[in-house]
């Protein structure tokens, strides 16, 4: 493998800090993602939540579960829905 090259990780982790340094402290940064977040997924036509999923485990490893436990309800409740509409319909068909 190339180590001159910094892994997708990597990247996503200095990313991670320049936006919190942009918005000014690690507590306003989760907030502003818990927010975006919700508004992505009740925007959102569609029950896949793959990629938010990947996004909050790379945060959870920089801020811990406690900070993000908001962001994994709102996917554990996306999830559960999913199930919920998928049973629902079976039973009008």
């Amino acid at each position: 493998a190339d180590t001159s090259k910094p892994s997708r990780s990597r990247r996503s982790w200095d990313v991670v800090g320049t936006l919190v340094n942009i918005y000014g402290s690690k507590e306003v940064f989760v907030n502003e993602y818990r927010v975006m977040l919700a508004d992505k997924l009740l925007l959102s036509g569609s029950y896949d939540t793959h990629k938010e999923v990947g996004n909050l485990e790379i945060l959870k490893l920089r801020f811990g579960d406690q900070s993000l436990q908001a962001c994994d309800i709102m996917l554990k409740d996306v999830l559960d829905s999913k199930r919920v509409n998928t049973n629902v319909q079976q039973l009008l068909n």
